[in-house]
């Protein structure tokens, strides 16, 4: 039987819906609602730490580092330094997006590719992308259009001490934009100034993507993991796109860099799992990779970090403390020679087993220091968008090296001994290095048998998450309009506890409302 359909005038409600009443009989008073999607787009752009970008060969295009799981890393078990040397160098290389997509949202995969998810390790990534997506766009997750979603909860209590609860304009406001969530991997073994830029032009083609499909689009939120958040910094304070961003959330950022990185290229990936032996178990296998790659060496502490942090025991109680002038780079990263300096010039080259090139190899090794990695570091310090959110890892069961103490050990043989002074323990000389934290020194290279001394690196001892000390984590502090300190943090899993979840969403919920004086705010 035909129906007379009469429609009503429409209502909007305080989150954005679009509800009109459709009246088609007398014996029919259901409802018709329809949910009009907002005009106005503000991309939610993840960028990941170091190693958390999938790589290709630029020439061959064949996959070099993708992350699709940690089953699928097991032929990195078996590369050993020259192998790594050959496949993981940042001239080789480029971003692969080719990578396995994570499930759980109501995103087509072509939309997940196009929005970059195939770009970032799936492994470390992929469940935090498909909560981040679904949080922000819950209309389309089974909920009441947020009536009930994660962000209305966090109007009912702070998501750490200090901090104050979302408003319910606050959230209201959030959902007058869409909010897609994109990723952009970047090539990690290049400088991160150069990642930078990357991401300077991803931020350009998102915008100008939804711009083209009808839609206003004038600003993007930035989310960061680890190493990520240098290149963000970079992105807003150097390359000049402050006014692009609304805001940026860092996690566990090495803000000033961290002194784990110098005890990786000393002694090799920390711990004794399958971890280890994929990324780098020894000095050999991290140094020629570290040795060749800008955006890694970015890692290791700036002159912000302050001084004092590479120690060396001379005898009990007594230690050397380097840096001891603010300058790292000379004092440390450009030491030749020296057994406590960061790289072994030998191990930079393993394809070079004759060391015809161990000059030039050298050389290149020192300006990447002296024209990437200080410029990079001094062009970032103190350095932040104003609108800046940041957690970091505070925990007893995650230490972390804040220093690196090189601790003189008795040998066997001479433990009921009573040992001498090391007078000058910077000088002796190298008799033997297992790459994995222990040295053998003399000395005198002429008495070896009485002269040997063995210098071991301890532990790590400052809380943190196991890769940032908390020095580092929590320096953007005085900038931040929050930094806060979570426990049970671990620095790949950094977004898998539900609080930093709720914290990183809170944030974005706070960065939304600086729409104000913008092209994207609703004046009405």
């Amino acid at each position: 039987m035909a129906t007379e359909e009469r429609i009503l005038p429409h209502t909007i409600a305080k989150d954005g819906a679009v509800e009109f009443h459709s009246v088609t009989s007398p014996s029919d008073d259901s409802i018709a609602v329809c949910h009009v999607p907002p005009d106005r787009v503000i991309p939610v752009i993840f960028v990941p730490g170091v190693m958390g970008s999938n790589l290709k060969n630029k020439e061959t295009n064949k996959e070099v580092w993708v992350v699709n799981s940690e089953a699928g890393m097991g032929s990195w078990l078996f590369k050993k330094a020259p192998q790594r040397k050959e496949l993981l160098d940042p001239k080789k290389t480029t971003v692969f997006d080719g990578g396995k997509l994570p499930e759980g949202t109501s995103l087509t995969d072509a939309e997940k590719r196009r929005r970059g998810w195939g770009t970032v390790a799936r492994t470390s990534y992929g469940d935090w992308l498909v909560w981040l997506q679904n949080a922000l766009n819950d209309c389309t997750a089974g909920t009441e259009y947020g009536r009930k979603g994660v962000r209305k909860s966090l109007t009912e209590k702070p998501v750490a001490p200090g901090q104050t609860p979302l408003t319910d304009q606050e959230v209201a406001l959030s959902y007058r934009y869409e909010l897609p969530v994109h990723a952009v991997g970047y090539n990690w073994l290049q400088s991160n100034a150069d990642s930078a830029q990357h991401l300077a032009n991803e931020i350009d083609r998102i915008m100008a993507s939804y711009r083209n499909a009808g839609r206003r689009c004038e600003r993007v939120i930035v989310v960061t993991h680890s190493m990520g958040g240098l290149v963000a910094r970079h992105c807003s304070e150097v390359r000049g796109y402050r006014e692009k961003i609304l805001g940026i959330l860092h996690s566990v950022m090495p803000t000033t860099g961290s002194a784990t990185a110098y005890s990786r290229v000393k002694a090799g990936w920390e711990g004794s799992g399958l971890a280890r032996k994929v990324l780098g178990e020894n000095a050999n296998e991290i140094t020629a990779v570290f040795g060749q790659s800008a955006g890694p060496l970015q890692l290791l502490p700036s002159t912000e970090y302050g001084d004092g942090w590479l120690q060396i025991q001379s005898a009990e109680g007594q230690f050397v403390h380097l840096p001891q002038k603010g300058d790292p780079y000379t004092e440390i990263y450009t030491q030749r020679g020296k057994w406590w300096g960061l790289i072994d010039d030998s191990l930079l080259n393993p394809l070079d087993k004759t060391k015809r090139q161990i000059e030039q190899d050298w050389k290149s090794y020192v300006e990447l220091i002296n024209l990437e990695v200080r410029k990079f570091h001094d062009a970032i310090s103190r350095r932040y968008h104003p609108q800046t959110y940041a957690f970091y890892g505070d925990d007893t069961k995650h230490k972390t090296w804040g220093d690196v103490i090189w601790a003189r050990t008795l040998r066997p043989h001479l433990r009921n001994a009573q040992p001498k002074p090391v007078v000058a323990p910077l000088d002796l000389a190298l008799v033997d290095d297992n790459r994995v934290g222990t040295q053998l020194l003399t000395e005198n290279p002429k008495l070896l048998a009485s002269s040997m001394e063995e210098f071991t690196l301890r532990s790590p001892a400052e809380n943190g998450d196991g890769t940032v000390p908390i020095r580092s984590g929590r320096a953007p502090a005085q900038y931040a309009k929050a930094c806060v300190a979570f426990t049970g943090v671990d620095h790949e899993g950094a977004y898998k506890p539900t609080a930093c979840r709720h914290f990183a969403l809170w944030a974005v919920a706070r960065i939304i409302g600086n729409v104000k004086g913008t092209p994207m705010e609703y004046t009405r």
